[in-house]
């Protein structure tokens, strides 16, 4: 009974103690290889330095769809900052598994703009022993000392979103200007009202072709019946 009472109260113990999440974490030598890779891919493709070179740095995924030539030319999938600084190991682990790690890092910014930080949520994944970067989406941005712009959050920077600091064109941001969020709209709804019409007046031309038509062969009918004057 003793050993009954003792098990109980064991599995009661455990059903009340709240779960506690062990702290996600990377061995020190993946710590130090992780930092080697932000090293060269953050100047190179969030402040397009050299943007080249971060393509080896990057997953199959991540370069899907493009060419070397063009990330050398600044088009990647990821949104440009003039970002300062050369090391960049102050990223925090979010979670983790043996070859995936999603981080997030903070970077700060070039002096004079709006703009004073941004912070980027990274994925990186163990491919045959390297770590290489499969995303790096900015998730918020923070203004800079004594601006009034607005923290901006992961949401902006979607299509038509509002983070307007880059002076990269949009094509190398992946994003999309919001003027085509309203003129794609107003493209289809033209196709609705124009189409109708413009079929509805198709069919009233022809119609009156086919109309004029017919009249003029009755009449050439009605004058080959009718009978020919005597001399």
């Amino acid at each position: 009974m003793r050993r009954v009472a003792v098990v109980a109260v064991a599995l009661v113990a455990i059903t009340l103690v709240p779960s506690v999440q062990a702290k996600p974490t990377v061995p020190p030598a993946d710590r130090a290889a992780v930092d080697r890779l932000l090293d060269v891919f953050v100047p190179a493709a969030i402040a397009r330095r050299h943007s080249e070179r971060a393509w080896p740095l990057t997953t199959p995924t991540m370069r899907q769809g493009t060419e070397r030539a063009d990330w050398a030319k600044g088009f990647l999938p990821v949104t440009p900052f003039p970002v300062i600084g050369t090391s960049f190991h102050g990223w925090t682990l979010d979670q983790s598994s043996r070859n995936r790690a999603d981080l997030v890092l903070l970077v700060h910014l070039r002096k004079g703009g709006p703009v004073g930080a941004v912070s980027f949520d990274i994925t990186v994944r163990k491919i045959h022993g390297r770590w290489l970067v499969d995303s790096a989406v900015p998730a918020a941005t923070f203004a800079a000392a004594g601006s009034s712009s607005k923290i901006l959050a992961q949401p902006d920077f979607g299509p038509g979103g509002a983070a307007a600091y880059s002076k990269v064109a949009y094509s190398r941001t992946g994003r999309v200007s919001a003027k085509w969020i309203l003129i794609i709209p107003a493209i289809l709804l033209g196709l609705v009202v124009v189409t109708p019409v413009a079929v509805i007046g198709a069919h009233h031309v022809r119609d009156r072709r086919v109309r004029r038509a017919r009249a003029e062969d009755d009449r050439r009918r009605v004058f080959r019946n009718l009978p020919e004057r005597p001399n």
